[in-house]
């Protein structure tokens, strides 16, 4: 692999919204381009033109990854994260989430940050929205009692200033020695070629990051907050009712969205949470001819709206 299939690849894997890039004082800050004051993006050829310079120069970057949709609120990402910096202690978080993701069929890779911590990837064939894949990686940690102060995407709709959190990039090659790059289960590092050529190889599909988010349970509230008719608490699989018999036996007639609609609302009127819901309709699409859940972002639109519009009836 030469030096230009490198840099495509590795661009494709940590693509975004827009760059960062290291300030004297080493902080990490929007980059915005000197003549037309824009932030460069994440994406084409000025983001090739940047890690080029960050693998093999003497710049160091990082990527915002929330990436807008055109009409939405809602933001989409190509890639998650978990940064963990507390020592020793990382690298177990870190291990402990890899090794769950693996029973998953999800491949991640370990990297030791610049300093003390150590972060995890989990690359993406297709962008996803950016609430699922967070709810993904909270599930990830969460299920190993991993700390989960700092997750990747941080927000899931785009702030009215700035882009969100950004995260420094891997490989760069002013990075301290030994750090900043992928482990691998023997004592040496993966080489840049190694790791693009692995995390390429691997990406994860949107069905197995939809399965992980659905197993996200959100921490209960710390105080009364005013709900609608509905108390929505309920996230877990122990459904009844017309959803349980649309889950086990599919739908009974030609209309999937009709079928996908009886179930959510089956789902709210058993105090399922919106979120879930959300979630579930997906999984229940994936399992009973995938409507919605394989045509990407407009898929995505059309669900949504479906489980909006089933809360709106049941409320």
């Amino acid at each position: 692999m030469n030096d230009v299939e490198i840099v495509e690849k590795f661009c494709f894997l940590f693509r975004g919204n827009c760059l960062a890039k290291e300030t004297p004082e080493g902080d990490f800050r929007p980059w915005r381009d000197e003549d037309f004051g824009v932030a460069v993006p994440a994406h084409g050829v000025a983001f090739m033109e940047a890690a080029q310079k960050h693998l093999w120069g003497d710049y160091r970057i990082g990527v915002y990854p929330l990436m807008e949709i055109t009409g939405s609120p809602k933001c989409n990402v190509g890639w998650l994260a978990v940064d963990w910096d507390e020592g020793d202690s990382s690298l177990t978080d870190a291990l402990n989430v890899q090794g769950l993701l693996s029973q998953l069929d999800i491949v991640s890779f370990v990297e030791s940050s610049r300093s003390k911590g150590f972060h995890l990837w989990v690359f993406l064939d297709e962008d996803v929205p950016a609430q699922m894949g967070r709810n993904a990686m909270l599930a990830g940690c969460q299920i190993v009692d991993a700390p989960t102060k700092e997750v990747y995407p941080k927000q899931v709709t785009m702030p009215a200033k700035g882009y969100g959190n950004g995260i420094r990039l891997p490989y760069a090659q002013t990075r301290p020695e030994g750090r900043q790059e992928a482990l691998r289960a023997s004592e040496s590092n993966l080489l840049l070629e190694e790791f693009v050529e692995a995390a390429y190889n691997s990406l994860t599909d949107r069905q197995k990051i939809v399965k992980l988010a659905s197993l996200y349970e959100p921490p209960a509230a710390t105080a009364p907050v005013p709900v609608p008719k509905f108390t929505h608490t309920r996230v877990g699989a122990d459904f009844k009712f017309v959803a349980r018999d649309i889950w086990d036996n599919g739908p009974k007639h030609n209309d999937r969205s009709l079928a996908l609609f009886s179930f959510a609302c089956s789902l709210f009127r058993q105090k399922y949470s919106e979120n879930a819901v959300l979630e579930w309709t997906r999984q229940c699409d994936l399992r009973w001819g995938q409507k919605f859940a394989t045509r990407g972002t407009e898929g995505e639109k059309q669900l949504s709206k479906l489980v909006t519009d089933a809360y709106s009836k049941m409320r």
